[in-house]
Parts: C-alpha cells; structure tokens; sequence
C-alpha cells in the first residue's frame, strides 16, 4: 500500500466515535481534533494530514506562501510549511491596527465576524489551507482579502470537505481550484467520511 493510501486510511479512521453537536440554527457540526483542538491533537494523524495536503500542494506546482485562517488551519498549516518550505501567514479574527491590514467579513455556518489580512509585501502565488470547508464563507473571505493584498491565489486546500459536490461550484465562483482531502457528511447518526472526489 502506497504512503497516500495508509495515510488516507489512518486519517479516515480518527473519525470512528467522534461526537457530532448541533449549534445555533441546527448547524451539525462534527468534532473532531483537526478541527477543533479537542480533546487531543494526536501527532500521528496530524502528520497524516499534513502529508496528504502537502502532497496536493506539490501537485499544484507549490507557492511562494501558504495562507490560513486562525485558529484550526494553523496546526496542519504549520506542518505543511515544515514538510514543503513554504512560509505561511495566518489570517487573523482581530484587528491589529498594522500598516497595510485589510479587513473581509467572513460569514460561516453559525457565525458572521471580519477577518484581518496582513501578508508580507511582495508578489508571489499563495495557496490557501484550511481544516474545514462547510459553507465556503471563510475561503471565500481568504480568498477576498489575498486578492486585496495583491496576491494571486492559485488554489485552495482543504482537509475536510463537508460541502460535497457544491465545492466545485465554489471552486468555479472563485476562479482557483479546490482540492479537498476527504470529503464529510453529517447526520443525525454521525459521519460518513470518504475520500473526497477529484
């Protein structure tokens, strides 16, 4: 079995027993240690993860910058940066006040806030990571404010995709790819989790 699959197989399987809440509004949401932090951030599946995000980041002839949103792209993020040597920058949710932030609404599933967008001065591709693709607002406020920063985004990649075949609707919207690891339906009975369709 080839490094993808065991790494494919290994990450599918950190979904067995993991709980699924309901937010305001009915949001189903499922919990899980990528994207959420609790209740422990196993290295193992991180690594996994990383891998087989780094590897679609190489397959995308790789950036001059990786970009993530605070708080749960930063973990795969970080280790994506160390297995490509791409330097990442992270969105943030506050305003620091800093010469040249940009600030985007970002409205999610449950939430609506701004997000803050510093990235170094310069010109260079940026590829967009992130944990989880539910409704498309965040990538759709990462993908705002990079094109306010000049930057050109040349593809996003995402771990969990629970927007199923819409995401290449998004994808179209936004002009870039969208590349998701594996793709994630909740219901009231848990989560189906497969490898998401190419």
């Amino acid at each position: 079995m080839a490094m993808n699959e065991r790494a494919l197989d290994f990450l599918m399987g950190s979904f067995r027993d993991i709980p699924v809440v309901t937010r305001e509004g009915g949001y189903r949401y499922f919990v899980h240690p990528l994207s959420d932090g609790i209740p422990l951030i196993d290295l193992d599946v991180l690594e996994a993860a990383a891998w087989l995000v780094s590897e679609e980041v190489d397959g995308m002839g790789g950036a001059d910058l990786l970009v993530t949103a605070e708080s749960m792209g930063i973990p795969l993020t970080t280790a994506v940066s160390m297995m490509t040597g791409i330097p990442y920058s992270i969105v943030r949710k506050r305003s620091y006040g800093l010469e040249g932030e940009i600030e985007v609404a970002q409205k999610t599933g449950y939430s609506s806030s701004e997000l803050h967008v510093l990235l170094p001065e310069g010109e260079g591709d940026v590829i967009i990571l992130d944990d989880v693709l539910s409704t498309g607002g965040t990538l759709r406020a990462l993908a705002e404010g990079v094109g306010k920063a000049s930057r050109d985004v040349k593809g996003a990649v995402i771990l969990f995709n629970k927007m199923g075949r819409r995401s290449a609707e998004l994808s179209r919207q936004l002009g870039f790819p969208i590349v998701a690891i594996l793709d994630v339906e909740v219901s009231g009975k848990g989560c189906t989790v497969v490898p998401a369709e190419r």
